[in-house]
């Protein structure tokens, strides 16, 4: 008996191709609230059903975390209360549903998302009567005419797709799917072609159609749960002292006097080691007495003795709030194995049941009781992170280290008096997630209530999400509509450029070599202050690190905003060490450092982040490289403080 033959899987650009272009109706956007990468995950969860089906074994997971954007007016609880009473008790667990103040996330399969999430969407509720009856008549003549009948019909043609993937249970049969896709999925760049054999183009919807179900129904009150769009809960990355002296620091801190004193910034990343003798409160009058004395500083002196001054970890947040949605007892028993002590149960017992009776209640996230929760105590139980890199980013932004044990001169941030918040948004297995980042930024704000006397007035971001332009609009996806929030608000932020300005196994585009349009999340926000490397010591020979990250946006936004040094940097590790590491990551806090000093010199700066981000970038220095390259150039901190 022959070997049956296993299809050839469909190739990346096919999927796309078939996702934006079917029908050879060539679109570069669409219109359904469920993006192209969506999609394009769930096409592929697909296949590997169908592959393990075919070989009989098991099924693999066909769930993708998901980020749920409300309508305007409506509630993140109350679609995350909606979504529980829909799913089943397993699926609800399995799920992982908790909100931010904007947003739901949630695990889900297709089949939950083509049943209760899409018609929750506005874009559903506002079908006419009828569209559901188009799929059993003319199809070829629907797509003739195009309009919005064109898109319901490429909509339930990609679910249809996916259903039929998922019954699939031999090779003949998917091999049958894949040849569909390719016939009706056109390049978007072919434009408009008319169908050639009507009769084939037919037989192959009715085949994807044969098992749609279209019975989903808007909820009985819409205006309250409706959403507007579904996509991909991406995951985030990190970008991973001579450079004082490149961008003027030293100079300036001489000349203007300042240090960072009365200014703090809040460091998103993967943890600052707040033990590190480099953030210590050399003002502290305790401090300099226990030096005096020879007194050894303990965990239990952390809480005043450093200027790290309070640490959350986000990456916990959305356990917290899904067990204390559906297992309020087990969220109970969590936090009080990781706080380490059963002091605190009686709080967090009654902040638990709090945090249940607002989700049964479909209302949304409050700040006071769930900070608390996430917040890693500077006692006796204190976390120190898993990994060195947002220690090294703090220690470039603030640190200040005399005599180092492992290092031959003294180690100084740009601002070394500078006060920091803690704000961690990986796990300690490296996983971080945009829900966890958008948390984080939408707690800053919660923080920063009293516009007039904010407890924190800049953000550094460390990090990278990838974009995909053709799932979302540039520096508009979730995360770049929160910094652009936190930056109307009065806070400067600060992101890394990413480290993708080069590709070595790029098969795409130009091939490998240098990649333009390659500015990651959330450097493509229109307000934040993206921040590109070049050379520690050197930069005009050297001039654009080749790792750094190009613009212009892919909205066509000059990016990055500056330049400043990103190789080879020395900085604060965990235990009280230093190391050398390289990337936008490091580039980015020696510009949070700038915008540090002036609102400490310029208080009248503070909560003005716009200027500062103009004052920055007008008295930068030009390396004469490609705008898109270097932005306005390598950041001078002297020469912004005189501008002043």
């Amino acid at each position: 008996m022959a070997t049956p033959r296993v299809p050839k899987a469909l190739s990346d650009e096919e999927v796309r191709h078939f996702v934006l272009g079917t029908f050879g109706q060539g679109r570069w956007t669409q219109d359904s609230p469920i993006v192209p990468d969506v999609w394009i995950s769930f096409i592929r969860r697909a296949e590997q059903h169908a592959q393990s089906a075919v070989r009989g074994d098991d099924v693999p997971d066909q769930t993708v975390d998901l980020l749920i954007t409300p309508w305007t007016g409506s509630l993140p609880g109350q679609i995350a209360r909606s979504l529980r009473g829909l799913l089943t008790n397993e699926k609800a667990r399995l799920a992982r549903i908790a909100t931010s103040s904007s947003r739901v996330v949630a695990r889900l399969d297709f089949e939950a998302v083509s049943k209760f999430v899409v018609p929750l969407t506005g874009w559903w509720q506002a079908l006419p009567d009828g569209f559901r009856d188009l799929i059993a008549g003319d199809l070829l003549d629907v797509i003739r005419k195009g309009g919005p009948r064109l898109e319901f019909i490429r909509f339930v043609t990609l679910v249809g797709f996916i259903t039929e993937m998922k019954r699939a249970r031999t090779y003949a049969q998917i091999t049958v799917l894949y040849r569909i896709a390719r016939r009706l999925g056109k390049d978007p760049q072919d434009g408009h072609k008319p169908v050639k054999n009507a009769d084939e183009f037919d037989a192959d919807l009715r085949v994807l159609l044969a098992h749609v179900d279209l019975n989903m129904d808007p909820p009985s009150e819409p205006d309250q749960k409706r959403i507007w769009l579904i996509n991909i809960n991406r995951t985030a990355s990190q970008t991973v002292f001579d450079s004082r002296k490149t961008v003027k620091a030293d100079a300036a801190q001489r000349v203007f006097d300042t240090d960072g004193k009365g200014i703090t910034f809040a460091v998103i990343d993967n943890g600052v080691d707040a033990t590190h003798v480099g953030f210590i409160d050399q003002d502290n009058p305790r401090v300099r007495r226990s030096e005096k004395n020879g007194t050894a500083l303990g965990l239990d002196d952390l809480h005043w003795s450093s200027r790290v001054k309070a640490t959350y970890d986000f990456s916990h947040l959305r356990e917290l709030l899904a067990d204390a949605a559906e297992a309020p007892d087990r969220a109970t028993d969590t936090l009080i194995a990781r706080k380490q002590s059963s002091s605190y149960f009686d709080k967090i017992h009654r902040d638990v049941r709090s945090l249940a009776g607002r989700a049964e209640e479909g209302r949304g996230l409050d700040w006071s009781i769930a900070a608390p929760l996430i917040e890693i105590p500077h006692d006796e139980n204190y976390v120190v992170p898993a990994d060195d890199h947002g220690t090294h980013v703090a220690g470039i932004l603030a640190a200040r280290v005399e005599e180092p044990e492992d290092f031959d001169r003294p180690l100084i941030g740009v601002c070394p008096k500078l006060t920091l918040y803690d704000l961690r948004v990986f796990a300690a297995d490296g996983n971080g997630d945009e829900f966890s980042i958008l948390a984080a930024l939408e707690f800053i704000g919660w923080l920063n209530r009293d516009r007039d006397n904010p407890v924190i007035h800049g953000v550094n971001m460390s990090l990278a999400l990838r974009h995909d332009v053709d799932s979302f609009g540039c520096g508009r996806t979730p995360v770049c509509d929160a910094c652009n929030q936190l930056v109307g608000a009065g806070v400067v932020v600060v992101a890394a450029a990413g480290n993708m300005g080069f590709d070595g196994v790029a098969k795409q585009s130009l091939g490998s070599g240098y990649r333009t349009v390659s500015i990651t999340d959330p450097g493509n926000a229109e307000d934040v202050i993206t921040v590109g490397s070049t050379h520690r010591r050197d930069p005009h020979a050297y001039g654009v690190s080749y790792f750094s990250s190009r613009g212009p946006t892919g909205d066509g936004r000059r990016k990055p905003d500056i330049l400043a040094p990103g190789e080879k940097i020395t900085s604060t590790i965990r235990g009280n060490r230093s190391q050398r590491l390289d990337g936008t990551s490091m580039a980015a806090p020696h510009v949070s450092g700038a915008a540090a000093l002036l609102m400490a010199r310029h208080p009248e700066l503070i909560g003005q982040p716009r200027k500062i981000k103009k004052i920055l970038m007008d008295t930068a220095t030009d390396l004469g490289r490609e705008p898109g390259f270097q932005g306005a150039g390598l950041l001078d901190i002297l020469r912004a403080l005189q501008s002043v």
